[in-house]
């Protein structure tokens, strides 16, 4: 957009053929080849959401292409607005860094919705998500328009009208969540948006315009309590004579929101949302708690083979007794806090062989055992 007062540069518009390269050097995948990627590529667990996603992943692939390659426009209402919920640690933002950044590699911004304030006085305004688009575009804000942008943390944006209950207590919600929310449903749904390409610092540039038609918006968030919101409905609780007594057992951190209860709209009213802005998600997945089996494959996988190769750059081999593993699996399912339980499990026992060993080269290749002994991992360099 040309500035209309001097001095003013004007935002960057590369050609069309630009974008039209870019797009055309993705490779198309079905979306049965897309989730074989996952797999090769580490995701373990989660055969629902990963369907549905890679289902998501081909269609934003197929309106890029029609719209740069063929000249089509997007038709209306195949706009893709997902929702991503389930408990800590279930591999929701891995999904979306893997889908977008790594095997499609069109631009993903994964922004932390807690950072959003109604005008912005306080925190980012809601379409400095689109600032960052652009950002991570090159500052080419056609190429921008065929990104993703992840909100993480969305539950959070629930207001303090919420009535859900976690473990017992009243949750304090964020009192300006109404103002985003009312925000968030221009940009879920608007044809185009503008955006400060600075994000905001100045007033000496003038907004720039993005198209939304192709763009992908998913958020993804834990939302404790919203399952026993769902079933406080389900159950149907009235008060005075007859009123059934609730049990007194505390809601676990990683449960699984069921198809059902996700239906409930107002189910997601009561924990503090505008039914209006959940319905502007067209596709809502629930990721289930990770199981003991698929925690093993990501800690072999994943946790394990990175810090394998961490320590054999600094001359040591590090073996992992299978005990351990089982170990290490079970306190990260008491934890309740997925696959992020692995690595805080691990953290402090590879710390401090890392102290003693890392960085002194001049001693010769060495093996770091673990071992489980009396319930306690051992570490021992020998």
């Amino acid at each position: 957009m040309s500035p209309t007062r001097p001095g003013l540069e004007p935002l960057p518009r590369p050609g069309d053929d630009d974008v039209r390269a870019r797009v055309a050097a993705i490779e198309v995948l079905s979306p049965r080849e897309i989730d074989g990627r996952l797999t090769d590529l580490g995701y373990r667990g989660q055969p629902e959401a990963r369907r549905a996603a890679s289902v998501l992943a081909y269609r934003h692939l197929r309106r890029i292409r029609r719209l740069h390659l063929e000249g089509l426009p997007p038709e209306p209402g195949t706009r893709e607005n997902c929702l991503f919920l389930g408990p800590t640690g279930s591999g929701k933002t891995f999904l979306v860094e893997l889908l977008f950044r790594e095997i499609l590699a069109v631009p993903t911004v994964l922004a932390d919705a807690t950072q959003f304030s109604e005008t912005g006085y306080v925190g980012d305004d809601v379409n400095t998500v689109l600032s960052r688009l652009y950002e991570v575009a090159d500052r080419d804000a056609e190429w921008a328009a065929c990104g993703v942008v992840c909100m993480d943390e969305f539950d959070k944006l629930a207001t303090s009208r919420s009535d859900s209950r976690f473990a017992g207590q009243q949750t304090t919600k964020d009192v300006s969540g109404f103002g985003v929310q009312r925000s968030l449903l221009h940009l879920l749904s608007a044809p185009s948006a503008d955006f400060p390409p600075d994000f905001g610092f100045t007033s000496r540039q003038q907004p720039g315009r993005m198209e939304l038609a192709c763009v992908t918006f998913i958020a993804c968030g834990a939302f404790s309590g919203l399952k026993a919101t769902a079933e406080g409905l389900e159950r149907g609780e009235h008060l005075g004579f007859g009123r059934e007594p609730l049990g007194s057992h505390k809601e676990r951190i990683a449960t699984h929101v069921t198809e059902e209860q996700l239906e409930q709209t107002t189910a997601f009213a009561r924990y503090g949302f505008i039914p209006e802005l959940i319905g502007r998600f067209n596709r809502l997945v629930s990721f289930a708690p990770l199981d003991a089996a698929t925690l093993g494959d990501i800690l072999q996988d994943n946790v394990l083979r990175a810090y394998e190769r961490e320590f054999e750059l600094e001359g040591l081999r590090l073996r992992v007794e299978p005990a351990v593993r089982e170990h290490v699996v079970a306190r990260a399912l008491k934890r309740e806090t997925g696959a992020r339980g692995l690595r805080a499990t691990l953290a402090p026992l590879l710390e401090k062989a890392a102290y003693e060993h890392f960085g002194r080269g001049d001693e010769a290749p060495a093996t770091l055992r673990l071992t489980l002994e009396d319930g306690h991992v051992q570490a021992r360099v020998g």
